[in-house]
């Protein structure tokens, strides 16, 4: 039954990396070229016939550098993607603070009568995630620093 289960979310994941990678431009014999298989076995990927090993798997996301794959693995287990650009650190800080300014501004707004609505809450907690989220990467940046 598990086993059954995961099948079903590995034949859905490398759906999704080879849709992403049709959007991308990339045909099966380029996806083929790029991860080191056959245009065949890309064919029987995108059809659910056959499932890549979790080599083929990395190596197709990464060498592709696709997102939603990685996304739906974050969403299965209840987390969120990031993404870690090569931004410079002041333009990370930039984005950071303007955020950071929007989530508490969101907040005041708010709390401007006393009481907080479902729908602010929502919005609020959308702004604290972005702010997060921009935390995060620069924290990811700092660490990268040499």
């Amino acid at each position: 039954m598990c086993k059954e289960a995961f099948q079903s979310v590995a034949e859905d994941l490398v759906k999704l990396a080879i849709l992403e990678a049709h959007e991308k431009g990339y045909t099966y014999e380029l996806i083929a070229f790029k991860v080191g298989v056959s245009p065949k076995s890309v064919e029987k990927y995108a059809s659910g016939e056959r499932v890549p090993s979790l080599a083929g798997f990395l190596a197709l996301i990464a060498g592709l550098k696709l997102r939603k794959p990685v996304q739906k693995i974050a969403e299965l287990i209840g987390m969120r993607a990031i993404e870690i650009n090569s931004c410079s650190l002041p333009t990370t800080f930039g984005k950071l603070m303007k955020e950071t300014g929007e989530a508490i501004s969101e907040i005041a707004k708010a709390l401007e009568d006393g009481e907080i609505t479902k729908e602010e809450a929502k919005a609020c907690i959308k702004e604290i995630d972005e702010a997060i989220d921009e935390l995060i990467k620069f924290k990811q940046q700092l660490k990268e620093v040499k």
